[in-house]
């Protein structure tokens, strides 16, 4: 059960740091804070899901300037 809390933590902390960061999203917006609770509680398939997406979203070095 500590794994379960210490997993959620972390991943609220990850994602209200970047629903605070972004600036298109009203802070008052209550399906927002929905969607953070319900990606909180479910953190074992969310937490996956994120990490694939920012491996993903990795830019790829554009070393055309060398030539």
């Amino acid at each position: 059960m500590t794994l379960y809390f210490a997993g959620a933590t972390v991943v609220f902390g990850i994602l209200l740091n970047a629903f605070l960061k972004d600036a298109t999203t009203p802070k008052d917006h209550v399906a927002s804070w929905i969607v953070l609770t319900v990606a909180t509680v479910f953190w074992p398939i969310a937490l996956p899901s994120m990490i694939r997406k920012r491996l993903q979203r990795t830019e790829v070095l554009n070393l055309d300037y060398l030539n």
